[in-house]
């Protein structure tokens, strides 16, 4: 395994881990949080909101999603990327039930910036199906 310096090193080590799954189970992934330090916060958001962004590995999107969650929750990369931007990148391939995603936007900018990117979101003519998933996203980040 090699230290990720761009996002799609990142992103091809997470599919890699994924796809070794069935043989070693999170070791890999938990061997890649290892070495994420040395890794600058902006590739590591990059290279996984582009896996949350991608759809070219559908069969596997659940299993990839859930390790990118891994990342996120034992990284918490910090971002000052527009959120708006990286919730609709994300929140049409988004998996409902990877719910690292949703949180670690609340970590990162604050629970009523979260809810203030939703609200303009929800104005400005998306799809019913990213609809359900800010609804989703609600529920994980604890709005009531």
């Amino acid at each position: 395994m090699n230290i990720p310096k761009t996002a799609d090193d990142l992103k091809n080590e997470i599919y890699i881990s994924s796809d070794k799954f069935e043989d070693i189970g999170d070791l890999r992934i938990r061997q890649l949080n290892k070495i994420l330090p040395n890794v600058s916060d902006q590739i590591i958001i990059e290279g996984i909101i582009s896996l949350f962004e991608a759809n070219e590995r559908s069969s596997k999107s659940y299993r990839d999603q859930e390790f990118a969650g891994k990342v996120l929750e034992v990284m918490k990369p910090n971002s000052s990327s527009e959120i708006k931007d990286l919730l609709t990148r994300s929140l049409k391939n988004w998996d409902k039930s990877i719910e690292q995603l949703p949180i670690w936007f609340r970590e990162n900018y604050g629970y009523d910036c979260v809810l203030a990117a939703f609200s303009d979101l929800e104005n400005s003519g998306i799809s019913d199906l990213e609809m359900d998933k800010i609804k989703t996203m609600k529920f994980w980040i604890g709005k009531k």
